[in-house]
């Protein structure tokens, strides 16, 4: 099977989606798929392989195109010179089918190759997310809300078949669009073997702490800080991820409540150190907010990075990850935007080493669950789903 993965992120990269991107089409290779992976060259040399900790699957062709973004002419509003130039390639490759998680790209390619099917993975319900950001909208965001709403209806109504992160992100999807696309869940997975590849960790003398990921307010990190003034045993948090502006806000909190010197920021992390720094922490932390994203959408790749790694975690207590976590059997889960309820399950874990350990191999074990290549098997089963009632 020839299946493209079309997306304009560039890839290999370190942000989130590219690894997500990466991760899946070196996963499809795996189990036998001829992925050609089509984006934008990436403007900083990463090779694949620092990010995954071995080469990219054989089956598995980067197919790089100009990125037509920060050119004198290019309209920074639209994305559209660089659809044109993703479809015209998908037409060359001769794709038996097309995966994409970019909204606006689903629609272009729905709409001008039509013949190829397409597999839309899903993160989140746009429209909601924008209602969410956007409480009292003008007369232009209402506009633009307007034609998310179209745009998802379209998408939706016309992919061969739709990949959902969580199980309430595809009820929402039914409900709100009145679809019945064939569907499966595949939450974000792990690679299983990089993880167990990581060198014991020595102990730390001061207790660490660990977030890792990007650091927008829905993700909570905010929570973290103040739980800090909190906890009572000695231990001190560190914040990996995030740009100039966001630690600097983080930062200033940390500073205002007192607590600077139990706060460390390291900044964004090469992707390839990514269990390396999971391996050196205590316990890890997720402490998501009550969004619609955070609470109903999300599948954050840190999560499956902290089980596979045997690390014990406090998290927020959300739907989204209740799939995943079970309270008090592969983490202690509390209710979000709750800095003391952080701050007393911290502390009843660096208590009691006994029940951290417990915690760490539970995760590590239901961890199994959530491979990349457990997830593109998932995929593959919908791919000959959505062939077979084609012939019907």
């Amino acid at each position: 099977m020839r299946l493209a993965y079309l997306d304009p992120h560039a890839v290999p990269d370190d942000s989130p989606e590219a690894l997500q991107i990466l991760y899946t089409a070196d996963a499809l290779g795996e189990i036998g798929v001829d992925v050609t992976l089509v984006t934008p060259r990436p403007r900083r040399a990463l090779a694949a392989e620092s990010i995954l900790g071995r080469p990219l699957c054989s089956r598995v062709e980067l197919h790089y195109l100009p990125d037509p973004r920060k050119r004198w002419w290019f309209p920074l509003a639209s994305n559209k010179p660089f659809y044109f130039m993703a479809a015209r390639a998908l037409r060359d490759h001769e794709a038996d089918v097309v995966l994409v998680r970019n909204l606006k790209m689903a629609e272009y390619l729905l709409q001008h190759v039509p013949q190829v099917p397409l597999l839309f993975e899903t993160h989140e319900v746009f429209a909601q997310t924008y209602r969410e950001e956007h409480p009292n909208p003008t007369a232009r965001e209402q506009r633009k809300l307007d034609a998310l709403i179209e745009r998802e209806g379209f998408v939706y109504r016309h992919s061969a078949g739709l990949i959902a992160l969580t199980p309430l992100l595809l009820e929402d999807i039914r409900r709100v669009y009145s679809v019945s696309i064939h569907a499966i869940v595949a939450p974000d997975g792990v690679d299983l073997e990089q993880a167990q590849h990581v060198p014991a960790a020595t102990p730390n003398p001061v207790p660490v702490l660990l977030y890792l990921g990007s650091l927008h307010p829905w993700k909570g990190v905010d929570v973290l800080v103040r739980a800090m003034v909190h906890v009572k045993n000695k231990a001190v948090l560190h914040i990996a991820g995030g740009n100039a502006r966001r630690i600097e806000e983080l930062r200033g909190l940390a500073h205002q409540l007192g607590v600077e010197h139990r706060v460390v920021f390291l900044g964004p992390i090469p992707p390839g150190r990514r269990f390396e720094l999971i391996a050196r922490a205590d316990i890890c932390l997720l402490p998501l907010t009550q969004t619609s994203i955070a609470s109903r959408y999300t599948s954050p790749l840190k999560l499956f990075e902290y089980m596979a790694a045997g690390r014990a975690i406090v998290a927020s207590r959300l739907p989204s990850l209740a799939s995943v976590l079970e309270n008090g059997q592969t983490s202690l889960l509390v209710d979000p935007n709750d800095p003391r309820g952080f701050a007393t399950a911290i502390d009843s874990l660096l208590n009691d080493a006994e029940l951290r350990i417990r915690l760490g191999a539970h995760a590590a074990e239901s961890a199994v669950r959530f491979s990349w290549v457990s997830r593109s098997s998932a995929i593959l089963g919908l791919i000959a789903d959505c062939r077979a009632a084609n012939r019907h």
